[in-house]
């Protein structure tokens, strides 16, 4: 589990993230003002996924989750949603990017 530690408050970010199985993952992260709140794509060895809305929730990615072998989390010191352009900037929301491992202990922990 590691935390991206380089989100800012631009409205618009790319992220290509190093996975454990030394494949990477890219991640664009957009903030939609007129909805007040953040969205993002993935794209992982030809997968895409797209248009999917940053929600508090320990693994995001949990409905595809057969499909890749990495998950991605967001966690808030509020149980407020990211609505902000600054939420991740500030510290209030993190965004986690989950091992195999992880997402497999998440599911055992909480859906047995």
């Amino acid at each position: 589990m590691r935390i991206v530690s380089s989100i800012t408050s631009e409205p618009r970010q790319n992220f290509v993230l190093d996975l454990d199985n030394n494949e990477t993952v890219t991640i664009d992260l957009y903030y939609y003002p007129t909805q007040v709140s953040w969205y993002f794509d993935i794209e992982y060895k030809g997968y895409v996924n797209k248009g999917m809305k940053v929600v508090l929730a320990p693994n995001a990615l949990r409905h595809i989750r057969n499909r890749i072998p990495f998950g991605i989390g967001f966690v808030a010191s509020s149980l407020a949603e990211p609505c902000t352009l600054n939420t991740f900037a500030d510290g209030t929301t993190l965004m986690v990017l989950l091992n195999q491992e992880d997402v497999d202990l998440f599911e055992e922990s909480y859906y047995g």
